[in-house]
């Protein structure tokens, strides 16, 4: 279902009795709002009964390499003149953390423009793409730091498996995602092997990092599959798709949360129509099959993941 901020603030306010319905939002109220319901998208990226999705990002591993860094953080911005038709930012003091691959933005940088490359004497910076206007006049140009794998830095990884396609087999090999204590306990991390068998993701900051074992000795394509984060709202114009049932639990919660700031009382009877949203997006959300896990020393020694090539 599609929707915008707006329409969710308003029902939010509606539900709770401060705006009658056909009447227009305040910008004083549309703003705290904003920011509210912003911090509930947050914290419900943190449950992973509030995710309704789980991504599966498409990345390549680097032989013998077996740590990666995660993630793509706004680190700034610097001053820049662009012109256009030229990949060419002229007049830059290059942020010391510049790094090639990171992510442009500004006024006459095209969306997708990556750093190709730049060079500090010269107070230059490469794009992937031509500025599409002249302002004349230095810009703030914002940039971003990738990691090693350019993707949203996750909360959680929750599977993943190494494609090989040598000799064009394009068969799967599981690995498995495994807790802190589990790859401590692993002796020699940097045993080299054609895939890995297991990671431990430790979600770090600003980046995340992803540990492999056994380290990939010739590369290979990685699935990894991570929860969707729900993406902040930047304006109340800009529409979002939501599964059924998102968009009336979103209303509920956020009237929840809105209400002792109008001092409304939350009744009992607004808690049941709450709760019943929340549980039934919920009840979607943690539908899982059971899976037993055991070690994998445990095994017989037929081998089923073709781990003896």
């Amino acid at each position: 279902m599609a929707t915008t901020a707006n329409d969710l603030i308003l029902g939010a306010l509606r539900f709770i009795n401060v705006y009658a319905p056909g009447e227009s939002l305040d910008s004083a109220d549309a703003d705290d709002a904003l920011q509210t319901l912003n911090d509930l998208l947050d914290s419900w990226s943190t449950d992973q009964s509030s995710v309704y999705a789980s991504v599966e990002n498409i990345l390549t591993f680097t032989a013998n390499q077996y740590q990666y860094t995660i993630g793509n953080y706004d680190a700034g911005t610097f001053a820049g003149t662009v012109t256009s038709g030229s990949p060419t930012i002229t007049g830059v003091i290059v942020p010391s953390n510049l790094i090639a691959n990171g992510d442009l933005s500004g006024i006459g940088i095209p969306d997708g423009a990556t750093i190709l490359s730049f060079n500090a004497g010269a107070g230059t910076i490469t794009m992937s793409v031509s500025a599409t206007l002249t302002p004349g006049v230095p810009l703030q140009i914002g940039y971003t730091i990738p990691g090693d794998f350019k993707i949203p830095r996750p909360l959680r990884v929750t599977n993943s498996f190494t494609r090989i396609s040598t000799q064009g087999s394009g068969l799967d090999y599981p690995i498995e995602i495994i807790s802190q204590e589990r790859y401590i306990e692993i002796g020699y991390k940097a045993i080299s092997a054609p895939w890995p068998i297991v990671a431990w993701y430790n979600p770090t900051m600003p980046l995340g990092t992803i540990y492999f074992y056994q380290n990939p000795s010739g590369g290979g394509e990685l699935h990894l599959f991570t929860d969707t984060i729900l993406t902040n709202l930047a304006d109340l114009t800009q529409e979002v798709v939501l599964p059924q049932g998102n968009s009336r639990w979103i209303k509920r919660a956020l009237g929840k949360e809105l209400a002792p700031e109008y001092g409304r009382t939350w009744t009992p009877l607004k808690e049941k129509l709450w709760k019943e949203a929340s549980d039934m997006v919920k009840s979607i959300n943690q539908t899982r099959v059971p899976v037993a896990r055991y070690d994998s020393e445990l095994r017989s020694r037929n081998r089923t993941d073709a781990g003896w090539i």
